[in-house]
């Protein structure tokens, strides 16, 4: 595969997976307006890990302490309700993967879901609090954060958006709602990856494991920065210029 198109998607996957704009979106448009051929499922699958392996390792003092208090039967818990939240996703999207596949990846779809989240994103500060605590989240939240989710597997939603928007909705503060969607990424990420090793387990192709590694690393990079800076900028910018971005990238759409 070409090298530039390989940077490109891997920046791309890198710097808007823990965005609010879909990572989903922009790699399609990417490769639909480029003419780039289908860069296959090996590829994404180690654009998905070295994503993974970012927010672990900015989360990783979270992440340790989630391990150390896992509790099947405290209500509270942290571990406990981010497994609960994955669930929606997990099964719907096991459920209709051939389905989402074959009818919303089109352009069409991917205008209308960018525009409309958009338009959220924009009026989130309306109903955006401060009263809650991501570590101290609720097993009834954390659910109705995690059944968000589910609209994250139309192309042009954002699983970032729709998990920040919902946690706003409930009370959360920008900070709180951007750190639950991380960690709530770890799990889901988890998934998706494992799921791209079964399907690429049927393949039959050569792997090049430069590429590979080429992927996975520019991923992880651009990634890491992304967290880093969203997260220390967010209680200042809050979200309302993603939504105009987002705006600006329907209307990119709707003309190109």
């Amino acid at each position: 595969m070409d090298l530039i198109q390989l940077t490109v998607l891997s920046l791309i996957q890198g710097l808007t997976e823990f965005l609010p704009i879909s990572s989903s979106a922009h790699l399609i448009l990417a490769s639909s307006y480029m003419h780039w051929p289908d860069q296959g499922i090996t590829i994404d699958i180690f654009a998905h890990f070295g994503t993974l392996l970012a927010v672990i390792l900015y989360f990783r003092e979270d992440l340790i302490k989630v391990i150390k208090t896992f509790n099947l039967f405290e209500e509270n818990n942290l571990g406990l309700n981010l497994l609960l939240a994955t669930m929606p996703i997990a099964i719907i999207g096991f459920i209709f993967k051939d389905f989402i596949e074959l009818n919303l990846r089109s352009e069409e779809i991917i205008f209308w879901s960018t525009l409309i989240f958009g338009i959220a994103l924009i009026f989130s500060y309306k109903f955006s609090g401060n009263t809650k605590n991501a570590f101290q989240i609720s097993l009834k939240d954390s659910l109705f954060i995690g059944s968000s989710q589910i609209f994250a597997l139309i192309p042009g939603t954002s699983r970032s958006a729709v998990t920040m928007l919902a946690a706003l909705a409930l009370g959360y503060g920008k900070s709180d709602a951007a750190r639950f969607s991380f960690l709530l990424a770890v799990p889901t990420l988890s998934i998706v990856f494992l799921g791209e090793l079964v399907d690429l387990s049927h393949a039959t192709y050569e792997v090049n494991y430069f590429e590979l590694g080429y992927v996975t690393t520019l991923s992880f990079i651009s990634a890491i920065s992304c967290i880093h800076f969203f997260l220390k900028f967010i209680e200042k910018i809050g979200f309302v210029p993603f939504g105009i971005y987002r705006l600006f990238l329907a209307g990119f759409i709707l003309i190109f």
